[in-house]
């Protein structure tokens, strides 16, 4: 029945006739009147698409009114350029894809790593809470820690209207649309049982940088880590060293390790700020030819070190597509009410070697 419609003589009675749903219904679904539910919407709008006339109802309705977006992520130079330059990169792919319409995106950027770090994150959010009131339509955040003050600001937003979407650490009682990452548990995993296909039959310690410890994505990294080679093989050890903040300490205390712990056969950084002085002490400690090191993320410096041989693989979280998602989802959800897929949505996690990294060379 669809076909049998031109799409350019496509009117709001055709889509009322192949939804099923009243013309006065219709109306109100397509300019997001009350007065119908979400899914009586949802339907209707998937009819209007099938039949050609959603992009011009969108491009129309957003003639007539600005749609305001604020994101705020972690910086993209400084520490920041190891992983979220990346994410930056993927909303500002989908923005341009969609920048025809009428969208006022608000950016604000704060330390990526630091004390400073949360502070400056929940100063940005109180302040867009403060000075946009409703007129903010959406928010895509990557929250630095789960804590009380994050939970209720966030909260705050999803109460008042305004669409949150998350990145990496899921905050689900905050009301948030949905949160864009990988399992994280799932990612421990994979880099665990990478490593112990290498390391099967050996006994030894593998020295994990866990990353920072507010952080529910490296937690649950680093727990999933650890479980595979509890279940697997018990022969390894799994040791940890915590993230101090600062690269020259960690690259201190990871040497420190080295030189000292002889029984340490494998290493692995579940963040890609520690996987450069991961790199940079199994080079000064003169142990690169032992040990089977994995690393997180690809960059320049990760990619020059998997080329060196000083990383053996690195695990990638696709921070590009996190970005590109996030902003997508956010965007289809407001301008053209679909809802996403789930609370929780996964991008695909790859394993990269130097066979392969030339299938990433985009990404780095």
């Amino acid at each position: 029945m669809v076909a049998d419609i031109e799409v350019k003589r496509v009117t709001l009675k055709d889509i009322a006739q192949v939804s099923g749903y009243s013309l006065v219904s219709v109306h109100r679904a397509m300019n997001n009147k009350e007065g119908v539910s979400k899914s009586v919407r949802q339907e209707i709008l998937n009819v209007a698409d099938q039949l050609g006339y959603t992009s011009n109802y969108v491009a129309s309705a957003l003639k007539r009114r600005q749609v305001n977006l604020a994101v705020v992520l972690p910086e993209p130079d400084g520490t920041g350029r190891y992983y979220f330059r990346y994410i930056w990169k993927g909303c500002r792919a989908y923005e341009a894809e969609v920048s025809g319409y009428n969208i006022n995106v608000i950016a604000y950027s704060f330390p990526a790593h630091g004390a400073a770090s949360t502070t400056q994150q929940l100063e940005i959010l109180k302040k867009l809470y403060e000075e946009w009131g409703t007129r903010l339509d959406g928010i895509l955040t990557a929250p630095a820690v789960n804590t009380p003050p994050f939970q209720c600001l966030l909260g705050q937003f999803a109460a008042r209207g305004t669409a949150v979407v998350l990145i990496d650490n899921d905050l689900e009682d905050c009301g948030r649309l949905c949160c864009i990452a990988p399992n994280d548990i799932y990612t421990g995993q994979l880099a665990a049982e990478l490593m112990d296909m290498v390391l099967k039959g050996r006994k030894g310690t593998v020295l994990v940088a866990a990353g920072d410890e507010l952080s529910p994505s490296h937690k649950m990294n680093a727990i999933g880590f650890e479980a595979y080679f509890t279940e697997n093989n018990p022969d390894i050890t799994v040791s940890y060293v915590k993230d101090l903040q600062s690269q020259d300490a960690n690259l201190r205390q990871l040497l420190q390790c080295f030189q000292e712990n002889r029984d340490i056969i494998g290493t692995y950084s579940v963040r890609a700020q520690h996987t450069l002085p991961l790199c940079r002490a199994i080079i000064q400690s003169g142990r690169q030819g032992e040990l089977f090191a994995v690393g997180s993320d690809l960059f320049p410096e990760s990619a020059q070190m998997l080329y060196d041989g000083v990383l053996k693989a690195i695990i990638y979280k696709n921070p590009y597509e996190k970005g590109y998602a996030a902003f997508k989802t956010l965007f289809e959800y407001l301008i053209k009410g679909i809802e996403p897929k789930g609370g929780a949505i996964s991008v695909p996690i790859s394993i990269i070697l130097r066979n392969n990294i030339q299938f990433f060379k985009d990404f780095i």
